[in-house]
């Protein structure tokens, strides 16, 4: 009954469940064991992965995965890897989830003034994850109180995204016991504030950007007709929370810092890509013309991106060549440009554009995939396929990069080898069953050298292992 209304709960909010949760059964200790809470880390990105209201934005990624790398290096995480994925969702918040797992709102990232402010709060949720708040709340319960671990992974991650929702949901089955693992404890809170601060300015942040959230927030909730924002409601905060975080702060120094450029450029792409695209479009143009504005390259930026949506590309390139005339070096500006070439149908100018770019930002993603693409539009499979092996040895865990990777074997008509990087790619999507199912292809299909065949076989076994492993797990937990 609880899983079944669960799933109709995530598929009202747009993130839809397996048909069949795995009953995690009865668990006596009081913290869940790291195997067991990667377990469930793993099937709650399968799901997320399946919802449309998560946003998969390349650009927007990396520029958080280089926020939280310093973040996660300054802290003393110590499990398998710290995953966060991007809900569309206008509410200021953010959730650590079990499994090393963090939930960003858009709303969160928009409403930031200042980058140490984002960091901040990550800072706070990692923290979260490294004092295993949530994986102790959840082991104290009784098995009679929630009859899944996963259960409560997935009501955790509805919660922390839609709180009223959730509580909603306790109340409809009478299981006020869950209420316990929907609010981190004044203990809790606490202890993040005083782990995040510790590891914000390790990381190279201003401390000050905790307490300048806060300030953010009431600012905000005081124009809001409606309750206050959902991080307060997620992580509710005290006068003598407030007055403790600032005694800690006086034990560090003032520190003066700059935003990344990228801070502003990622907001007015967020900006412009979540509104109307007309709308936005004139509101950006009103704001360049007063001024009205918190930073004029992060306006430009937006107003040109705005511009292009809207196929109106000699003022996209207008807005833009006013942005380069300032000496800009960033990624996100050259990217722009590209995007802007190949909506022009300039797909020969688009490359050289990246063939310069991706050597002056090896690590940027979205010059891979474009560099990738045109290689595979030109139909040019060999440098497509010596491309793109050299970068899955750098960005293992990427499925974009597999999938690429199959489209060009796919042009060669190599297809054990096309499987084979379907197969990882769905690994890498965290579905596990089609990965297997494209991996027993590769292992039937007709071509391929005797240790290709011997390395899919391997591969295969390995998969079917690792799923009898996790069956049997789901079993025992």
């Amino acid at each position: 009954m609880m899983q079944k209304l669960f799933l109709f709960l995530f598929l009202l909010s747009g993130i839809s469940l397996a048909n069949e949760l795995p009953d995690l059964g009865d668990y006596s200790e009081t913290v869940i064991g790291a195997h067991e809470e990667s377990i469930i880390g793993s099937q709650i990105l399968q799901e997320v992965y399946k919802s449309d209201r998560v946003i998969r934005d390349v650009e927007i990624e990396d520029y958080l995965n280089k926020v939280t790398d310093k973040i996660v290096k300054a802290s003393d995480y110590s499990g398998s890897g710290i995953t966060f994925f991007i809900v569309n969702d206008p509410s200021i918040n953010a959730f650590a989830m079990l499994g090393g797992v963090i939930g960003v709102h858009t709303g969160l990232i928009l409403s930031a003034s200042t980058e140490s402010e984002l960091a901040s709060v990550l800072s706070h949720e990692v923290a979260h994850i490294t004092q295993r708040h949530v994986a102790r709340m959840i082991g104290k319960l009784q098995k009679d109180s929630f009859k899944s671990y996963l259960g409560i992974g997935l009501a955790l991650l509805l919660a922390r995204s839609n709180p009223d929702l959730a509580r909603g949901a306790i109340l409809a089955t009478q299981a006020m016991g869950v209420q316990t693992v929907l609010d981190f404890t004044r203990e809790n809170e606490k202890e993040a504030d005083r782990v995040g601060i510790k590891i914000l300015d390790k990381a190279g942040f201003d401390v000050r950007g905790s307490i300048d959230f806060f300030k953010t927030l009431q600012k905000g909730s005081r124009y809001s007709s409606g309750a206050s924002p959902s991080f307060l409601r997620t992580h509710p905060i005290t006068s003598e929370r407030i007055s403790d975080i600032k005694d800690r702060l006086s034990d560090y120094p003032y520190k003066q810092r700059a935003d990344d450029l990228s801070f502003h450029l990622v907001k007015g792409k967020l900006r412009v890509f979540l509104r109307n695209k007309k709308a936005i479009q004139k509101e950006l143009e009103i704001n360049v013309k007063s001024r009205a504005y918190v930073n004029e390259l992060g306006e430009r930026y937006a107003l040109a991106y705005a511009y292009l949506l809207n196929e109106n590309f000699n003022k996209a390139e207008s807005e833009l060549e006013w942005i380069m005339s300032k000496n800009i070096e960033n990624p996100m500006v050259d990217q722009l440009r590209v995007e802007i070439l190949l909506k022009r149908g300039d797909l020969n100018s688009a490359y050289q554009v990246l063939s310069r770019s991706i050597k002056k930002y090896p690590k940027h993603r979205i010059f891979i995939y474009g560099l990738a693409n045109y290689f595979i539009e030109k139909k040019l499979a060999t440098e497509a396929i010596k491309f793109l092996r050299s970068y899955v040895l750098v960005f293992r865990n990427d499925s974009n990069l597999y999938e690429l990777l199959a489209k060009a074997y796919s042009l060669k008509g190599m297809r054990l080898l096309q499987y084979e990087s379907l197969a990882e790619s769905f690994y890498y999507k965290y579905n596990l069953q089609e990965a297997i199912a494209q991996m027993d292809m590769a292992v039937r299909a007709a071509d391929g050298d005797f240790y290709q065949k011997s390395r899919v076989e391997a591969r295969l076994k390995q998969l079917q292992k690792e799923k009898e492993i996790y069956e049997i797990s789901k079993e025992n937990l």
